[in-house]
């Protein structure tokens, strides 16, 4: 397996665990007891921009190590998400 192989499978593997995380985190916000309004709203769009992140990690593993290069780059966005969900976690438990 060549160098760039390795540094996709490695980002690949790298979104999958922080895919898991925003799993864990969208899992403890649903069990919160009750939930205001506004905190149901951003849930929803939180689940919403999972499944987007969750689509272009599928998309992304299948690309070859040149077109990951020049398509998958740098995904500020699951820091984003994850940052989001962590938040609104705190203020629920």
């Amino acid at each position: 397996m060549r160098n760039e192989e390795k540094l996709v499978e490695a980002h690949v593997m790298k979104y999958e665990s922080r895919l898991k995380h925003i799993d864990e985190l969208i899992e403890r916000s649903d069990k919160a007891k009750k939930l205001a309004v506004e905190h149901q709203t951003e849930l929803s769009e939180l689940k919403r921009e999972r499944e987007q992140l969750a689509s272009n990690l599928e998309e992304i593993g299948k690309l070859s190590a040149q077109e990951w290069a020049k398509k998958g780059g740098p995904m500020v966005m699951w820091d984003i998400v994850a940052e989001r969900l962590e938040r609104l976690v705190e203020h629920l438990e």
